[in-house]
């Protein structure tokens, strides 16, 4: 009986430790839009490591929950555009940080380019303050 009980306990606990250890960490990312006229009429889609994350209006922001590490973002115009994704953006998200991205528009010429750049809070807190949270990023097809 002591036997049964013994390697009943000691199931218990490696479940219980496997459950743990199998919670992922994670880390927020902040997409943020406020590009002032600049291409207000269409969405921008951001992506986190090549796979679509949001469509954004201008003046608006999405929060996401990813894995801590090392990640890319960068963004695409929607309407008529290239459809060429800026060049990607390295961020690295820690466990219960907050990680806030820009997207940021640049006039070359006739040539409009977006890029993604990382920001401080401080820096967030305006342009969130005056935005709206999107909260149904990609909306069932």
């Amino acid at each position: 009986m002591k036997t049964i009980k013994f390697f009943s306990f000691l199931a218990f606990m490696l479940a219980a430790s496997l459950n743990v250890f199998s919670q992922n960490k994670t880390g927020q990312v902040y997409l943020i839009r406020s590009t002032g006229y600049t291409g207000s009429a269409v969405n921008y889609r951001l992506y986190i490591d090549d796979q679509l994350a949001c469509k954004l209006k201008n003046k608006s922001f999405s929060v996401h929950d990813i894995g801590i590490g090392q990640h890319t973002v960068s963004v695409v115009s929607g309407g008529i555009s290239n459809g060429k994704k800026s060049a990607p953006l390295t961020i690295t998200v820690v466990e219960g940080k907050a990680n806030y991205v820009s997207v940021v528009s640049t006039q070359s010429g006739y040539v409009n380019k977006l890029t993604c750049q990382e920001i401080t809070q401080n820096s967030a807190d305006p342009l969130l303050a005056k935005a709206t949270q999107n909260k149904n990023c990609l909306p069932a097809k």
